[in-house]
């Protein structure tokens, strides 16, 4: 097992941790400026559930039952998952007091939107994060099926929470018409030539 490895997993327990308390701190902050919670709680529930149960199964299968991966390949996810840790960072500053693991807004639909950042190029690039941490980091120790099987659970827990977010975004004055046309996750890097 690489050393590499184990220090990407414990940097992303660590990261987990510290998102709890910083998501709580900024969901009551946020609860006394008017923002309401806009999930069931049973769907914050099962993305937490995915979480922990992806920082068990990874270690376990990496040192139980690791593939044998070409050095090129792990290195290359190894690599992967450290970008996607400059995107979460860019993302966490530009959204400061208002990120949260929770779909929050306010009963009012005049409020404030982000779309500066990373958000001037994407929808959602904090989801992008976890969907690269999710793929790559299992690969830099060898747990081939923990990262295809929960990139999978990811895809479906995203599928339905994403629809639910953006049902309240899109509710936002003037969100429809300066993020609506972005893509989610990967920014377009070709411009079409206008007429």
């Amino acid at each position: 097992m690489s050393a590499v490895f184990w220090a990407l997993y414990f940097y992303a327990l660590a990261e987990r941790l510290a998102e709890l308390f910083l998501s709580r701190r900024n969901r009551s902050e946020m609860a006394c400026r008017g923002f309401k919670q806009r999930e069931p709680a049973r769907s914050l529930a099962v993305m937490v559930a995915l979480h922990v149960a992806w920082l068990v199964a990874v270690p376990l299968e990496s040192l139980y039952d690791p593939y044998p991966l070409p050095a090129w390949l792990s290195g290359a996810a190894a690599i992967a998952f450290c970008l996607a840790q400059i995107l979460r960072v860019w993302t966490l500053r530009t959204l400061g007091a208002h990120w949260n693991v929770s779909v929050m807004t306010t009963a009012e639909a005049s409020h404030e939107f982000v779309s500066s950042g990373p958000y001037s190029l994407i929808r959602h690039p904090n989801y992008l994060v976890v969907i690269v941490e999710i793929a790559t980091l299992p690969l830099v120790g060898g747990a081939v099926i923990s990262a295809l099987a929960f990139s999978l659970c990811n895809a479906a827990v995203l599928f339905f929470r994403i629809r639910l977010e953006e049902r309240h975004l899109f509710g936002i004055a003037g969100y429809a018409a300066r993020m609506g046309t972005k893509p989610r996750f990967l920014p377009c890097l070709c411009r079409r030539a206008r007429a």
